[in-house]
């Protein structure tokens, strides 16, 4: 009944009455266009992408020159194949052209955003208001296959504000996430092994119905309440994102928790891209917002079950367009449709970040997960990063428990060894913690980045 209340009158009332939003009513017609045929989906795909191409061509002076410059002409774009005759979008090109890019239409109403990345590099941007609100609403909808529609009890082991806020914003954001969306907010970034029990104690005193989490820490607690035999309230689902979810990571939590897991992916740059349905066969992609391909090295649509990078074209950002933009990920192109019945296409699986696919000397590609999998089965790891500090140099950086011995050591060497082969060197190294990025996220695996790189920039043109 308290959920009904803020999802019927409360939040409307604040959303679309005071803070003159759409976001409800969007949501609305999300949850009405999610179960059209696949066909109609794409229609409204083609619609909204000819109004964003014609669109940018009249007021967005760095990608009408740049589609001439490669002789493209928009208005012959009449199908979502069409698309891929256009150039592909990397961040450095928006970093360097953001103002160029940005519509010089008058009147567009817009926020500002940034993101940091894994490189630390910082991104700004931003974001029609409208796009902003159907954004929103499109999370609202994917977290609801979760059971985590607005207005539900949830408590949220995330990233918080790093910089020290006045105490009246500070009482704003309070009351807006606590008395007003419900949400209990844990610093993820302060968690260790050490005070694993402080939050499982404060899961237990609010008792969500939902619990949404970075897929790290959350792993980190659910192996401490695993194996120490922790009394936790059992939420009635998980949702997580942000951070690539692993298999053994997805097993331990459902274990320790007794909760389904359901994955999300999406940025900054977008919100939501993608999440799970109860039948977890894939992520639905929110196509009515957002068109996203899955291309090989050359720019080409990968094959079915092969992975590729992630582009992304936004429908709505008027405001500073997003069109066939490489925002750094890998994925694997889901095929066939969700026994749910929606219409949305699939993406089968997230597979981490660009970087984090090796490239070794001998010109083999080693993938992100090859780690997990390894260090999975040794117990006295307790966290890890493996850098490619050069071409041919992998430094893999341990954090251990005390059972931690020198045979653990040697048959780690001995397993990665022989899949590398020896044409890289391989350094382990004992840590007492991994650092986090800026937005506190564990990145387990970082591939190359020095002048050799290719990805994305060897598709870009």
């Amino acid at each position: 009944m308290i959920d009904w209340a803020y999802q019927k009158w409360i939040l409307p009332a604040f959303e679309s009455g005071i803070k003159r939003r759409k976001t409800f009513h969007h949501w609305r017609d999300l949850e009405a266009s999610q179960w059209w045929p696949r066909q109609q989906i794409e229609s409204l795909q083609v619609r909204r992408l000819r109004d964003l191409l014609t669109y940018c061509n009249a007021h967005s002076a760095w990608y009408r020159d740049r589609w001439a410059d490669h002789g493209i002409d928009v208005d012959a774009v009449w199908s979502l194949d069409d698309l891929r005759s256009l150039p592909i979008t990397t961040r450095e090109m928006i970093r360097e052209n953001a103002d160029a890019i940005r519509s010089r239409y008058p009147g567009v109403a817009f926020v500002s955003k940034a993101t940091g990345g894994s490189s630390g590099a910082p991104l700004r941007f931003l974001i029609e208001r409208d796009a902003n609100d159907r954004r929103v609403a499109a999370a609202f909808r994917g977290y609801g296959w979760a059971g985590a529609s607005p207005g539900t009890k949830q408590s949220h082991l995330w990233g918080v504000n790093l910089n020290k806020l006045p105490w009246r914003q500070h009482l704003k954001e309070c009351l807006y996430a606590r008395l007003l969306y419900r949400r209990d907010m844990l610093n993820s970034f302060e968690m260790s092994e050490s005070n694993v029990s402080d939050y499982v104690n404060r899961l237990n005193r609010y008792r969500p119905k939902v619990l949404v989490a970075y897929a790290n820490p959350l792993f980190v607690l659910a192996r401490a309440i695993d194996e120490r035999g922790l009394r936790t309230h059992r939420p009635e689902s998980i949702i997580v994102g942000s951070e690539k979810l692993y298999d053994h990571q997805r097993e331990l939590i459902e274990r320790a928790f007794g909760s389904p897991v359901f994955e999300t992916y999406g940025s900054r740059e977008f919100t939501l891209i993608a999440a799970e349905c109860d039948r977890h066969r894939g992520l639905h992609v929110t196509s009515e917002n957002l068109i996203v391909e899955i291309v090989d090295d050359h720019g080409n649509p990968s094959a079915p079950g092969e992975e590729g990078q992630i582009l992304v074209t936004d429908l709505f950002n008027t405001a500073m367009p997003f069109v066939r933009y490489a925002i750094g990920d890998r994925a694997v192109a889901g095929t066939g449709d969700c026994d749910c019945g929606r219409g949305l296409p699939l993406l089968e699986k997230i597979v981490g970040r660009q970087m984090d696919v090796l490239k070794l000397p001998d010109g083999r590609h080693l993938p992100g997960a090859f780690f997990p999998h390894i260090i999975k089965d040794i117990p006295a790891i307790r966290q890890f990063q493996a850098v490619q500090t050069r071409r041919d140099v992998i430094r893999l950086q341990v954090v251990v428990g005390d059972n931690w011995n020198a045979d653990d050591r040697d048959a780690l060497r001995q397993r990665i060894l022989h899949h590398i082969g020896d044409s890289s060197q391989l350094e382990i190294q004992q840590v007492d913690q991994i650092q986090l990025t800026a937005a506190g996220k564990m990145r387990v695996v970082i591939g190359y980045s020095g002048p050799q790189r290719s990805h994305p920039s060897r598709i870009a043109g």
